[in-house]
């Protein structure tokens, strides 16, 4: 689910993180005046950096810190629940006394590792390119990698179990995030927000439609029904000048070639490997929700099921063609942009610009007071879990008991 994430943390007690003693630091010197200039800890898979004595980033994968503080060592080739991500969350600011509200992210990684019934390296050698941009390819005795970089966004499609050396059959499907301004439609700013699943279910239609956006061949067709459109399609070169030169026929003859490939193969890549990653992230997404509720607060939230093909779901925020100069177009001129509650979905482009809730004024002031709740509960909830860590002293590790102490607030913020 989520991965690799960059968080620059706002207003650090930087005495408070120098002196936790779970960080051993390194320093970074200047040679000429013996200035420290940076330091740098390592714990569990996650970077710590303090820079200028004043800024805090850490970076690096919650899903291999979650496996390593579990004693299964530095790996992200397993399932990583919602569950676990909220584990996670809290285990990392209850232990560096954090605020998961100031953990604000410049970048993130989400995807699933999914298992299809065809080898792995008969689908990555099928795609051909990313909505006209070629992937690259790297391939190695334990790395097949191919990757697509777009100006916000990077699509990484590759086989994890060559990777770890694993028997399993294991594709990782994913989405890095190097512009959070890329994703402002779901609301996810902070680690707070990641306690949300009203804001993973948007990420999870953002991978799905990444995923139907590629653009695949299927080798099993017979070379004696190719016809000219499927013999040149193969090649990536022939879209990205088809693109560049003249994007109408680019969009017509690309609906064509995939219609070709469906009629005449026997394997729907888009359709096989779409499904799997939607089930994937709606399992990892639903797997414990009572689990969720002890954890969070949040109570009958509405977890409905994303679907790759976007059928019946709202936009969220979908990358735009490039244009004839390879730069990417700012919005598309078929549909205007549209905006969405951050909770429930429901469309609020007819409210106020800068409104992300549904407004008393349109749903009813018990819907819209609901929506804003739902937001704001999760985090809130972590920050006063975390507030009474710190106040009390223990002689043992408080986590495994958090269950019992949401249950004596019975609180229920939704009602």
């Amino acid at each position: 689910m989520i991965d690799f994430v960059k968080i620059r943390y706002k207003n650090p007690d930087i005495q408070t993180i120098r002196g936790n003693l779970r960080l051993d630091w390194e320093q970074l010197i200047k040679e000429r005046t013996g200035e420290v200039k940076e330091y740098r800890a390592i714990y569990n898979g996650l970077t710590f950096e303090i820079v200028n004595n004043q800024y805090l980033n850490i970076s690096g994968s919650l899903h291999k810190f979650w496996n390593s503080s579990q004693g299964g060592g530095e790996h992200n080739y397993n399932d990583f629940t919602f569950s676990d991500l909220t584990g996670v969350i809290f285990e990392l600011c209850r232990s560096f006394d954090l605020l998961p509200e100031n953990c604000l992210l410049e970048n993130l990684e989400f995807g699933v590792n999914i298992s299809p019934h065809l080898p792995v390296k008969e689908i990555l050698r099928s795609a051909i390119n990313h909505k006209g941009k070629p992937f690259t390819q790297e391939y190695l005795k334990n790395k097949y990698f191919r990757e697509c970089e777009r100006q916000r966004y990077i699509i990484k499609i590759y086989d994890k179990g060559l990777q770890y050396n694993r028997p399993e059959n294991i594709l990782r499907f994913e989405n890095k995030i190097i512009k959070m301004a890329h994703i402002q439609e779901t609301g996810v700013q902070s680690l707070a927000d990641l306690l949300n699943p009203a804001k993973l279910k948007r990420l999870g239609v953002i991978l799905g439609s990444n995923l139907n956006d590629i653009l695949f061949y299927d080798y099993t067709i017979p070379k004696d029904r190719e016809r000219p459109l499927m013999t040149q399609g193969q090649t990536p070169a022939f879209w990205l000048n088809l693109l560049e030169t003249n994007p109408n026929n680019y969009y017509k003859k690309r609906i064509r070639f995939k219609e070709l490939v469906k009629r005449n193969g026997t394997q729907d890549f888009t359709e096989i490997v779409g499904n799997l990653v939607t089930q994937k992230w709606n399992e990892l997404l639903t797997s414990t929700p009572k689990t969720l509720q002890e954890l969070t607060g949040v109570v009958n939230n509405d977890i409905t099921e994303i679907n790759h093909s976007d059928k019946g779901l709202k936009p969220v925020i979908l990358e735009p063609p490039l244009n004839p100069q390879g730069g990417e177009a700012e919005a598309s001129d078929k549909e205007p942009a549209r905006r969405y509650c951050l909770t429930c979905g429901r469309d609020i482009t007819h409210q106020r610009p800068n409104s992300k809730f549904c407004g008393a004024k349109y749903v009813g002031y018990s819907h819209a007071h609901r929506c804003r709740n739902n937001d704001s509960n999760p985090r809130n909830r972590v920050k006063y879990l975390i507030e009474q860590e710190r106040k009390s002293l223990t002689l043992f590790d408080p986590v495994p008991f958090i269950k019992l102490k949401v249950k004596k607030l019975n609180v229920d913020f939704c009602q």
